[in-house]
């Protein structure tokens, strides 16, 4: 059964929309993965439901198969929200260091303090930080 409607206070949390994500290669255009998104955040904001933007900036603490995370560093903007996605003051953003976007930040606790009883998740790395995060 697929769901036709949404709670009255629904969270759209946008995942890994950042430049240095959508940088890379993809399989399919990811210019249009990102102007769905932007479509899903614009009906969001207009009926003033929360919009939660997350960027990753790090992995998750003790993973040793990838190297040592003191030598991570990222290009300049890597980290940055992708302009379109036309951060607002209201929006709540979250930098993550592992692939859900629950485990190291204090996403949960912000979304209990607004009244979210559902979240609807969206990006580009599906596989990972969405999937992730949606777990």
């Amino acid at each position: 059964m697929s769901l036709t409607t949404l709670d009255s206070n629904t969270a759209l949390i946008v995942i890994d929309l950042q430049k240095g994500i959508v940088s890379g290669n993809f399989i399919h255009p990811i210019a249009d993965i990102v102007d769905q998104t932007c479509q899903l955040i614009d009906g969001f904001r207009a009926k003033d439901l929360p919009v939660v933007l997350v960027n990753v900036a790090g992995r998750a603490p003790g993973r040793t198969e990838q190297g040592p995370r003191a030598s991570q560093t990222f290009a300049t903007g890597w980290t940055d929200l992708l302009p379109q996605l036309n951060r607002q003051p209201s929006d709540l953003v979250v930098t993550k260091r592992s692939w859900g976007a629950f485990a190291t930040t204090d996403l949960e606790a912000q979304l209990k303090i607004r009244g979210v009883a559902q979240a609807v998740v969206a990006g580009a790395a599906t596989s990972i930080g969405v999937e992730s995060t949606a777990r």
